[in-house]
């Protein structure tokens, strides 16, 4: 499947960690293609909202009551996974609009309702619920730890403050609270105790004031997890616990298997990993709850063209559906969970699983939009059965499609980090800080760095560099080179280390470096991936030219004239040098100046450079 995405203004950026699935050209240009796509759908339902009162959060679905006439719903899970979705794709002040507004509008007491209309700013669905305000605290996990910015921070310790409150004896979290009853709910999901653990655990470990609070709630949901929700004979999760009968709950939703697995780990003290197995395997015809099917493989458009995915519950009888009152709530039936399918995706690159991982990627974007306000959307669901909690919509979504970007780029938010194929989210170890760090050379725009290596429980994979608090590049070496500096200034900087569970160490000790004085046309740069530079062509134009170590299928220039507005444009390639002319400059003219470089798929930015004439 090709789809072209037409969004030539915006600069997609695949940064360090951001590694698309490669398994020949193919794959990894469709998978690009289908992240890049999904964030044209996610950013346009984004701009949907600007101006009315919930400005910057994220349009849930492509819905309408009638022509023109959308029904302008935001639900907070939903602004969560945005959010982390725009992290990353390295669209940091989209995520910001969405952490921003969540902030504002957050209850003192710590809870976002359920869902608001964005146009009025009401309340929509009146119900406090603890995995969607545990969801916003995980985005704020997300953004700080790839940011290293702890700005709303705040936000998420009140929001995990004021989920505890609802903690049981037993260690589980319970629901919340709920308008359609005046009351608590009843009931620990086993879905909101995922969503909590990591969390905690995060929080507790960076924020002193809470650690031994957030440590003691940690370990009691933990246990709650493994010894009230784990089947150990099935090897899979239950649905959760019912507090008033003190009776676990007999559905088995799909998504606690999967998140389990992205939160503790493929074993422990359990062997969660077989819960997929559980998944994969279970077979009924027809499924039923004693003998459930989750995998299905279903026609998608007129041709007769199939899919293969999986469903939120585990029956694919076609029956009447009824809530806890007794309301029915359309019928059961076979359908195909495109959110759920990425969870199962995620969690099979977690063991190791690259191909399978792949191969459910690229089911899902079979269903992908590729037209006008569709364009780059993923449904919620193929047929729009009743999931035996509420009728599936099937219209496009924030939550499919932001959870395929998730995916595609093996992000797991219940770490805020990058998984590497096989990596287990147990390791909470940080390594050691980088030490002796120290300057090895500079030139007018360049500042190179050295520093001892670091040691860790499981291994080192990586240094980030840091400029001030700023990341400014990640690299596997104990030395970098960083790009980009501006003449006769002074920088300081320093390294932390980073393992495979994406832990953190220390900062290392700072060193300032202050850059030579300019040289004339700012010289040559040349890095592991490229050389580039400008060559003065007369004395009013400069030729920008950059040539790739791997051939690039597509590079795009942005530069900036004596810091005028930025100019991006596609370089035209001869014999391996991708190049473009910049006219109308005088003596003494500075021109900032970077790439957008593909690279076997994914694409990458450069660092910045200064061009003197």
């Amino acid at each position: 499947m090709k789809i072209k995405w037409v969004r030539m203004g915006m600069a997609i950026v695949l940064g360090v960690g951001l590694m698309l699935p490669v398994q020949g050209v193919a794959l990894a240009d469709a998978a690009s293609e289908a992240s890049n796509g999904a964030l044209t759908w996610l950013s346009y339902q984004q701009d949907a909202t600007a101006g009315y009162a919930f400005d910057g959060l994220v349009d849930s679905f492509e819905d309408f009551w009638g022509p023109n006439d959308p029904k302008q719903i935001v639900y907070t899970y939903d602004q969560a996974v945005a959010s982390i979705a725009f992290i990353v794709k390295g669209e940091r002040t989209r995520a910001e609009k969405v952490l921003n507004k969540m902030r504002d509008i957050q209850d003192p007491s710590g809870y976002w309702l359920n869902s608001y209309w964005y146009n009025n700013g009401y309340g929509e669905e009146i119900r406090k619920h603890v995995g969607p305000v545990v969801w916003m605290a995980m985005a704020a996990m997300a953004y700080e730890k790839q940011y290293n910015d702890t700005r709303y921070r705040p936000m998420a310790l009140k929001a995990l403050d004021w989920s505890l409150q609802y903690q049981q004896a037993n260690g589980g979290i319970a629901g919340g609270w709920s308008a359609w009853t005046n009351s608590d709910e009843p009931w620990s999901s086993t879905e909101h105790n995922i969503d909590i653990y990591r969390v905690l655990q995060y929080f507790a470990s960076v924020e002193s004031s809470k650690t031994a609070a957030y440590t003691s709630a940690a370990s009691g949901v933990k246990n709650f997890l493994d010894t009230y929700v784990w089947d150990e004979s099935a090897k899979r999760f239950k649905g959760g616990w019912k507090n008033d009968t003190n009776l676990i709950d007999p559905k088995i939703p799909l998504d606690v298997n999967p998140w389990a697995v992205l939160a503790l780990g493929s074993s422990g003290t359990h062997n969660y990993g077989a819960s997929l197995a559980y998944v994969e395997n279970a077979s009924g015809t027809p499924g039923t709850l004693a003998n459930p099917r989750y995998k299905q493989t279903l026609t998608y458009n007129d041709a007769g063209h199939t899919l293969t995915g999986y469903d939120f519950d585990w029956t694919d009888e076609v029956l009447p559906a009824y809530d806890d009152n007794g309301n029915q709530i359309g019928n059961t039936g076979a359908d195909i969970w495109l959110e759920g399918s990425a969870f199962m995706s995620l969690a099979y690159y977690l063991q190791g699983n690259t191909a399978k991982a792949d191969a459910i990627n690229m089911e899902i974007i079979k269903k992908q939009g590729t037209s006008g306000a569709s364009l780059g959307g993923i449904p919620y669901s193929l047929k729009g059965t009743s999931n035996s909690y509420w009728v599936m919509a099937q219209q496009n979504c924030v939550s499919s499609t932001g959870w395929l970007i998730l995916s595609l780029h093996r992000f797991n938010p219940f770490t805020g980090q990058y998984l590497t194929g096989g990596s287990n989210p147990g390791d909470t170890t940080p390594p050691t800080a980088p030490a002796n760090l120290a300057a090895t050379g500079k030139t007018s725009t360049t500042a190179s760095l050295s520093w001892a290596a670091s040691t860790d429980n499981t291994g080192v994979t990586g240094y980030r560099v840091y400029r001030g608090g700023a990341e400014v590049a990640a690299v596997t070496g104990t030395s970098a080179t960083i790009s980009g500096l501006t003449a006769a200034t002074a920088y300081t900087f320093t390294v932390k280390a980073m393992d495979a569970a994406g832990n953190l160490s220390a900062a290392s000790n700072a060193v300032t470096v202050t850059t030579d004085p300019a040289d004339n046309g700012g010289g040559e740069h040349v890095t592991p991936d490229f050389t580039a530079g400008g060559t003065k062509l007369s004395s009013t134009e400069v030729s920008l030219y950059i040539t790739p170590v791997i051939p690039a299928l597509y590079v795009d220039v942005h530069y900036k004239i004596n810091g005028g507005p930025q100019l991006n444009l596609r370089m035209s390639l001869a014999s391996g040098t991708w190049r473009h002319t910049v006219s109308g400059l005088g003596g003494g003219s500075s021109v900032e100046y970077w790439f957008t470089y593909e690279k076997s798929g994914p694409q990458y930015d450069s660092a910045h450079y200064t061009y003197i004439h």
